[in-house]
């Protein structure tokens, strides 16, 4: 049994009506519509795209779906169709109906005469006139140049300097085979790691974060453009929680999800980490969602030691409270650095990432 009944009276004073009774009222494309309503969720990645929102095409199928028969179709149909006759003949030259005159302010007027003497005064000789119409844009920016003036005023046309050829980035030759049996023997010598825009194995990357748990010398990691997926980030998020000596991770450009990505600053935020600079923009699935990003401010809010954040936010109030809370980051390391009185805070000191 269900009653109208908000802040306990019942508003429309009626009797009590049964559920079913009120869907049997309706009929079936009305309970799917409501259905529709209910079920519909932008954000939800569990559902197929097409059945996100409440739009439903009821329309049977015509056929399979063929793009060059379409495209052909399309083609003869334009092609069959005859061209609408125009209700006046067109004639070259001819101007119909009321002609358009431009008005003007005085200020305007006053305006194109005070201009049109300055291009009177300026005017230069016909020989002059000529050597700068047969100069080459190279010329009259030299003679720009001489005259310590700009060169847009001399061509009337948008000019540009020619394109620079930077040599590509070699290619990153670290082993990482070797990178993994220095971090498990926790060599003092590998303080940074790079392995950005290396092609490695899922397992390979597991067992890389799983050494972050007994490592105490590693500083930086940086892992860009490695294909990292969801499963190595919830082994990196474990190995964070026992690893006191990291301060900087680079995970920009692969494919860890948004839900992945607000997990691992909630772990952050709770875990007693040394952490201060965190980037992982760049993800295949830029766009992540209010919900997400509100995960992500409220982990990032938590968190008393991150000062360096490298993330895209859609929504510029999720932006501000991160970048404002940052800032209060920055400010206690400040005073604390200067001997002011901070407010105890449960963090390990944030140290400099060379």
């Amino acid at each position: 049994m269900s009653r109208t009944v908000a802040f306990g009276r019942d508003i429309l004073a009626a009797a009590d009506v049964d559920i079913e009774d009120l869907l049997a009222c309706l009929s079936s494309s009305e309970v799917q519509q409501m259905l529709d309503e209910l079920a519909s969720d932008p954000d939800d990645k569990h559902v197929p795209p097409s059945v996100r929102n409440a739009y439903r095409c009821d329309k049977t199928a015509s056929g399979s779906l063929d793009h060059h028969s379409l495209i052909t179709h399309i083609k003869e149909e334009s092609l069959a169709s005859p061209d609408k006759e125009d209700a006046v003949a067109f004639e070259a030259g001819l101007k119909r109906g009321k002609v358009f005159v431009p008005t003007f302010t005085n200020e305007e007027e006053e305006d194109m005469k005070r201009k049109a003497e300055i291009a009177e005064k300026v005017k230069l000789d016909p020989d002059e006139e000529e050597a700068l119409a047969a100069a080459s844009l190279e010329d009259v920016m030299a003679l720009a140049d001489i005259l310590n003036t700009n060169p847009q005023n001399f061509i009337m046309e948008a000019y540009a300097h020619p394109l620079q050829y930077f040599e590509p980035d070699p290619p990153n030759s670290t082993d990482t085979l070797q990178v993994y049996e220095k971090l498990c023997d926790d060599d003092e010598e590998v303080k940074d790691v790079n392995l950005n825009n290396k092609s490695v194995e899922e397992k390979q990357i597991c067992e890389i974060f799983d050494t972050l748990r007994k490592n105490k010398n590693l500083t930086k990691l940086s892992m860009v453009n490695c294909d990292i997926t969801d499963f190595a980030i919830s082994t990196l998020i474990l190995a964070l929680e026992e690893n006191h000596s990291l301060l900087s991770i680079n995970l920009e450009g692969n494919r860890i999800s948004p839900d992945s990505l607000a997990s691992l600053f909630e772990s952050l935020a709770t875990c007693r980490n040394g952490l201060i600079e965190v980037r992982v923009a760049g993800q295949v699935q830029e766009k992540m969602g209010h919900r997400v990003e509100s995960r992500i401010a409220d982990a990032v809010s938590r968190n008393p030691r991150l000062i360096k954040l490298g993330i895209k936010f859609e929504f510029k109030e999720v932006m501000n409270r991160v970048s404002q809370h940052l800032i209060k980051n920055m400010d206690r390391i400040r005073r604390k650095r200067k001997g002011e009185e901070v407010e105890d805070v449960d963090w390990t000191q944030a140290r400099e990432v060379n």
